[in-house]
């Protein structure tokens, strides 16, 4: 089982014009060449629960989706995974 090391970003996105607010993440490796995609999560609660599938605790999760609603943008540096765990979260493909 490899370990993925990288940076996890959380975008919140805007309500647009057919589009419905939602948040993506996204895992953006340090090294390698990794096909990664978004994950949308539609509303704060997916969100959190995306995270705590993650492995991050219940308080963390709810700490990270937080400022990812108030701030609009938040990068979890020194993120380290289980390359299945990201497969499995579609994460990574």
């Amino acid at each position: 089982m490899a370990k993925l090391i990288g940076n996890l970003r959380i975008t919140a996105i805007p309500a647009s014009e057919g589009v419905k607010a939602h948040f993506e993440v996204v895992f953006v490796p340090y090294a390698g060449r990794h096909n990664t995609k978004p994950v949308k999560a539609h509303t704060y609660d997916e969100l959190v629960s995306l995270l705590s599938d993650l492995r991050f605790g219940e308080d963390e999760a709810t700490r990270w989706a937080g400022k990812a609603r108030s701030q609009g943008i938040v990068l979890i540096d020194s993120f380290e995974r289980a390359d299945t765990l990201l497969r499995e979260k579609g994460l990574v493909a």
